[in-house]
């Protein structure tokens, strides 16, 4: 027998690993037999073992992929930020989050499903030391931000960007996972416009928000 390519063998995992993903969201991980994958992804159950070892080794592959390319992602976003607390980027953070929330719906059950069967063991790394993380990321436009007395008295910038962040996914979440219906009672944009004022207003000073205000209008004239 020939032995095939990796380029092959890539493409007959991914087939695989499809057929796993959507019987793992249908039906959860447990109730998810080799057998069942190897009927879905139309190949023999000893095929199958010749490519994974265990069940678990597929699930863990198929979380591997995503979180490489929801990282990816994520990177790009919080490269397009420039003033992480100003609200026009606050806003655009929102944005960003509703689009890989839509756009990536599979890698949400697959999180809940992990929740629910794993405590959570493989997904817990996208939010171990998450705060740390954007210290590092936007570390310096805190502190320049702080010296500025852009913030108000006794703020963290970062475990407040932190919640941002993380509301913002919450929202979207419920909306697209949960048939939320608009359970903020509003619309996805006004949603936004509602929670960037929540946390710009409770983060920066009156000074630095008049500053924001007047160059917005600026901009707007312009």
């Amino acid at each position: 027998m020939p032995k095939l390519s990796s380029a092959a063998i890539r493409e007959r995992k991914d087939v695989i690993e499809d057929a796993a993903r959507e019987l793992f969201i249908k039906q959860g991980f447990h109730a998810t037999s080799m057998r069942d994958i190897s009927k879905r992804a139309e190949v023999s159950l000893g095929n199958l073992y010749n490519y994974y070892t265990t069940k678990d080794s597929i699930f863990e592959s198929i979380i591997d992929r995503y979180l490489t390319v929801i990282d990816e992602v994520l990177r790009a976003i919080f490269a397009e930020i420039d003033e992480p607390l100003e609200p026009s980027n606050l806003r655009k953070l929102g944005e960003s989050v509703g689009r890989l929330v839509n756009g990536h719906s599979d890698f949400w059950l697959l999180m809940y499903i992990d929740v629910l069967e794993f405590q959570n063991r493989h997904f817990r790394k996208m939010f171990d030391g998450i705060t740390d993380r954007f210290r590092k990321i936007f570390g310096e436009r805190f502190t320049e931000a702080e010296k500025r007395g852009d913030l108000r008295t006794g703020v963290d910038a970062a475990p407040v960007f932190t919640a941002a962040y993380m509301q913002f996914f919450n929202y979207f979440l419920v909306e697209k996972l949960f048939g939320g219906n608009q359970h903020l009672g509003l619309n996805d944009d006004q949603a936004l416009n509602c929670l960037t004022k929540i946390f710009a207003y409770g983060t920066l000073s009156d000074k630095a928000m008049a500053q924001f205000k007047k160059t917005a209008n600026r901009s707007m004239v312009g």
